[in-house]
């Protein structure tokens, strides 16, 4: 029944309705004159045949009088009235009933008597409605002029007009509602597949409702079938539109979350921008290394975000000469130094600018520390050749008929020859440590044994130079390590101790157990080191003092060796030192 409320239903059925109404209006009354005038010639030609009945009745009857009596009760059940009258249309019988006047009547009697019947409308009075009158001509042989009269009421004439009229009517309205529901049901059968085709439109209905819908209509062999089976393909096609772009839609978001994810996991710093430098994605690298803040995100102006002015300017400049600009600068608030490559984005939507920022330092660090390599084992390897050199020439100047200047050269060159030996080894070392190249013999590790035999070694140069050596052991210390490497460690921090330290100072070796590590804390009384230079110290070839440790023939290579011997042994090295007061190395290896 939900077709009641579909207004094309009503604009079809209400249409067809009142079309329909209006004509059968039309064609009633058309019918119902052409009936009342048929009717009226029906009934005239019936009251003239009753008037001829009636005039044989009186010719035939001894008694007239009697007959013409009860003919005039019979027809005034009936509504009608009946007289006997002359020529001038005076009664010829006593009757309580009066004709109308003479002058009313007598165009109808001398016409009934002319042609022998007539019927005329005519008024009785002027007030009076029209009635129908009728008059046959009864004259008998010896009788005289007489003519029978009868006269139709009003009423009369209405209620036999008023029972065709309303027998035309009941039929043209009978007609009319068969046609209406007709009509109805037609359009049911049509309005009723359109507003089901209407309901597949709709998503909220189940998808296989929707189809049982279409299938159902497109078994019809009109045009709504077709139109049920072009609908029925469209949502197959439609359906399989949707699952491609939603599958489009998936990988898409899935390669955005990657590419996000990718972008957010790299260390370098990623800003993209729009035409007029607002923020577009900005990932975790570049908050770090810019120095962002959280509250500043997608939306915000550039500037907002960034406030390096020179940054901002290679950005501008990207945008304004679609080339790709870069710039190296030192970042003012993390002292970082920065380089930043800007590249345009000059077409499609996402017009504007992608600016990556990666952090040099390290490498700058890295190629100042290969330039400092490269000068100092320049300076190294020069020293001592040069040395040499001299007292060669020196020797092969003469000077070997001198033994006494001969030894003391020859024993330079020994000596300077010792040092480049030290050196090279000390550098292969240290490659092949940093390398990897180096084998470790992993095995539990008597420190304090490893300790006394190193202090042993030094104490010749300690007494020599009147610095005090101390073991200082508690308890047994054993580590999970490589003995040649805790000896080398130990060795070079000693040694490393003793160069730095006047004479009457002191070197201390301290080992330290306790329930989560151990600890080799080598202590001097030394020269100190500044604080600025800290940082550096485990540099290749770097020294506090360059030429007191020439004099000692020291290579600046020991403590680079100790620290990455300790981070190949899974240990850590820290110092602390005061200048003046002497310095503190302590190696901490974690228990297991």
């Amino acid at each position: 029944m939900k077709w009641i409320w579909s207004q094309l239903f009503w604009k079809i059925v209400g249409l067809y309705a009142v079309l329909t109404l209006l004509a059968l209006t039309g064609l009633l009354v058309a019918l119902t004159a052409g009936q009342s005038t048929e009717s009226a010639a029906h009934q005239s030609q019936e009251v003239l045949e009753r008037l001829r009945s009636i005039r044989s009745e009186l010719e035939s009857a001894e008694e007239p009088e009697i007959v013409l009596a009860s003919w005039q009760q019979t027809l005034e059940r009936e509504g009608q009235r009946l007289w006997l009258v002359d020529a001038e249309g005076r009664p010829l019988t006593h009757t309580d009933d009066v004709p109308p006047a003479e002058i009313t009547l007598q165009s109808v009697v001398q016409s009934a008597i002319r042609t022998g019947q007539s019927s005329r409308r005519i008024h009785i009075r002027s007030s009076d409605p029209e009635v129908l009158a009728f008059a046959i001509d009864a004259s008998g042989s010896g009788t005289g002029v007489r003519v029978l009269l009868t006269v139709l009421s009003p009423e009369t004439l209405k209620r036999n007009q008023s029972q065709g009229t309303a027998t035309a009517t009941k039929a043209a309205i009978a007609v009319w509602m068969i046609g209406v529901l007709c009509v109805a049901f037609v359009t049911i059968g049509i309005v009723e597949p359109l507003r089901a085709m209407s309901l597949n439109l709709n998503q909220s209905i189940e998808k296989s409702q929707r189809e049982d819908m279409l299938l159902s209509i497109s078994d019809r062999r009109d045009e709504l079938g077709h139109v049920a089976t072009s609908l029925h393909r469209l949502e197959v096609e439609r359906e399989e539109r949707i699952t491609m772009l939603e599958l489009a839609e998936r990988e898409a978001r899935s390669s955005s979350d990657l590419l996000s994810a990718v972008l957010d996991s790299m260390i370098e710093g990623v800003v993209a921008v729009d035409r007029e430098q607002r923020i577009v994605f900005l990932n975790s690298g570049a908050r770090r290394l810019l120095g962002i803040r959280t509250a500043i995100g997608i939306g915000h102006r550039l500037y907002e975000a960034v406030r390096v002015p020179v940054f901002l300017q290679v950005v501008e400049d990207a945008l304004r000469s679609g080339t790709m600009e870069t710039l190296e600068y030192r970042s003012p608030r993390e002292h970082t130094d920065l380089v930043l490559a800007v590249i345009p984005i000059l077409k499609g939507p996402h017009a504007g600018a992608v600016a990556v920022v990666r952090d040099v330092s390290e490498v700058r660090r890295l190629e100042a520390m290969r330039r400092d390599f490269l000068s100092g084992v320049s300076h190294e390897l020069k020293t001592p050749l040069t040395v040499i050199q001299a007292c060669t020439d020196t020797l092969l100047g003469g000077a070997l008929s001198d033994s006494t200047a001969a030894v003391r050269f020859l024993t330079q060159i020994n000596d300077q020859s010792e040092r480049l030996l030290q050196l090279i080894l000390g550098m292969l070392q240290l490659a092949r440590v940093e390398s990897g190249q180096q084998i470790l013999r992993l095995e539990n590790v008597d420190v304090v044994t490893v300790a006394d035999d190193v202090l042993s070694g030094f104490r010749t140069v300690a007494d020599t130079r009147s610095v005090k050596l101390i073991l200082v052991a508690t308890d047994e210390i054993t580590v999970i390590a490589d003995s040649q490497a805790i000896q080398t460690i130990i060795s070079n921090l000693v040694d490393n101790a003793l160069k730095h330290t006047d004479s009457g100072g002191t070197v201390t070796v301290e080992l330290v157990a306790s329930e989560l590590s151990h600890e080799i804390v080598v202590r001097d009384t030394g020269i100190g080191i500044p604080e600025e230079i800290l940082g550096r110290i485990f540099e290749r070839f770097y020294r506090v003092e360059r030429d007191r440790n020439r004099e000692r023939g020291g290579s600046g290579l020991g403590l680079a060796i100790v620290k990455h011997l300790c981070q190949a042994l899974g240990a850590t090295i820290s110092v602390k030192s005061q200048p003046g007061k002497g310095s503190e190395f302590r190696v901490h290896f974690a228990r297991g």
